[in-house]
């Protein structure tokens, strides 16, 4: 009985050391997969009171983009549903939002916290060429 328990008692160790080690690897495996390859196109956005400026956001396929959203008066949400981006953007901390611009299209930019009563006219356009 007592063989068995400490055998069990291994085994536990030795599945608990796997387990940290397997974790380990893939914070590891994630950080690699977070680094920015190639250059990087930054661009300031502002939003405020019922405008996003600027209107057209232009950047080209594959490139990696870096969106620094700023507001000028009050909280807003730098959206682009189409790419899942989700964003709030909080008066005196500007926002970045990073990613690889995808496929040449059009994108929607929008404003997701509401804002106003003309908060529907904040839009802007993600160009990719």
């Amino acid at each position: 009985m007592f063989a068995c328990r400490r055998f069990i008692n291994s085994l536990k160790q030795f599945a608990f050391i796997i387990l940290i080690f397997c974790d380990f690897m893939g914070l590891l495996g994630g950080c690699k997969g977070d680094q920015e390859t190639g250059p990087t196109e930054h661009i300031s956005v502002i939003m405020r009171k019922y405008s996003i400026e600027p209107a057209i956001i232009k950047v080209k396929s594959g490139m990696n983009v870096d969106l620094e959203v700023t507001t000028a008066d009050m909280q807003h949400g730098f959206d682009v549903p189409q790419l899942g981006i989700k964003q709030p953007v909080q008066p005196g901390r500007p926002t970045h939002v990073k990613f690889k611009a995808p496929a040449k299209g059009e994108y929607q930019v929008i404003c997701g916290i509401i804002c106003g009563p003309h908060h529907d006219d904040m839009e802007a356009k993600l160009v990719v060429e």
